[in-house]
């Protein structure tokens, strides 16, 4: 592998370099200005060029592969490029490989205030519902198009599960009190912009589908246009997002106040202390009818492989049922994929 091996890594690297210098001569290299030169890599390739020879498709391989190397090997501007070296080092450019990409979390233990189970009383005894109940994420992306043409831009399919479960209800049959699906489809571009020396890095714009694939009165569901930016400076990155509603009819409309309690714009934010990720979402719904939603998250180490996880939420819109409802949560568990 190019990473365990650093002499064949200068080898390829000056060979990218010879590749990229070699065509700017105006006149073929004589055979003695060659054997001059100390480098194998460079004193091969100006060989091959006193030849006339031309390089392989394999050697203009051997030199991408050298370039895209020396790219990985340099130190990264940020723990978010950090993320995304590791995430392209296994996903290279491969079609369909899954990665996270919100975070992945268990909270298998959780403890809400002023929940409300009253819209639950025709499926049961609401008063054998539970205060604590577990809560997870999983939250997947893949690329459906790593680069359209030259331009840039990947093409991306993404989707994110969050459930509450009464895991303690054994009373109630333990239920999946609520599940939301999260399906988007979004283009992206890398972009290198800074402002006030934060980085804007990359953005994106896509379309999302929010349900919670029940039937009504418990139905909710919306579809959006999200816009989103993303920055970053050395241990700190963050995103804005901000997303506009594709109006139904209103025989249609199973929830037409959503907007009001579930934002129209969100921002999140994240920095790594050591081994320590402190991060928080919040989203907000732009209106004089203020109507907010806060989380916050402690990420810290536990084993090498694994870390425990703090979440705190307060406000509105925590989930597609509760999004009227005005709560406060607090859960503790495993983050499995965090921010960075």
């Amino acid at each position: 592998m190019l990473r365990s091996n650093p002499p064949a890594l200068a080898r390829l690297l000056g060979a990218a370099m010879a590749a990229l210098a070699l065509p700017a001569v105006a006149q073929t290299p004589a055979a003695g200005d060659c054997a001059a030169l100390t480098d194998d890599a460079l004193r091969l390739a100006c060989y091959d060029k006193a030849a006339g020879r031309k390089a392989s498709p394999s050697d203009a391989a051997e030199a991408a592969a050298a370039a895209a190397a020396a790219a990985a090997a340099a130190p990264p501007r940020s723990v978010l490029d950090q993320r995304r070296a590791e995430t392209n080092a296994k996903q290279g450019n491969q079609w369909f490989n899954l990665s996270a990409h919100r975070t992945n979390y268990v909270l298998p233990v959780t403890y809400i205030s002023n929940p409300n189970w009253n819209r639950y009383e025709e499926f049961g005894d609401t008063a054998k519902l539970k205060n604590i109940e577990a809560k997870y994420q999983l939250s997947l992306k893949t690329p459906l198009w790593p680069e359209i043409g030259d331009s840039g831009v990947s093409l991306w399919l993404a989707f994110t599960l969050q459930s509450w479960w009464q895991a303690y209800a054994s009373d109630a049959s333990a239920p999946f009190r609520e599940t939301n699906y999260e399906p988007e489809i979004y283009a992206a571009k890398a972009i290198n912009f800074d402002l006030f020396g934060v980085r804007i890095s990359e953005v994106a714009l896509g379309l999302n589908h929010q349900s919670n694939g029940r039937t009504d009165p418990l139905s909710r569901s919306w579809n959006r246009a999200v816009g989103r930016v993303i920055f970053d400076s050395g241990n700190f990155a963050g995103y804005v997002k901000g997303w506009a509603r594709f109006q139904e009819s209103e025989k249609d409309d199973d929830n037409p106040n959503i907007e009001r309690y579930m934002g129209q714009a969100e921002l999140g934010v994240a920095y790594r202390w050591r081994e320590h990720t402190f991060a928080g979402i919040l989203k907000n719904n732009l209106r004089s009818e203020n109507k907010s939603g806060l989380q916050l998250d402690w990420t810290f180490p536990m084993l090498p492989h694994l870390k425990g996880y703090v979440q705190g939420y307060t406000g509105y819109g925590e989930s597609l049922i509760d999004g009227d409802r005005y709560i406060n949560r607090i859960g503790l568990g495993l983050m499995l994929a965090d921010w960075f």
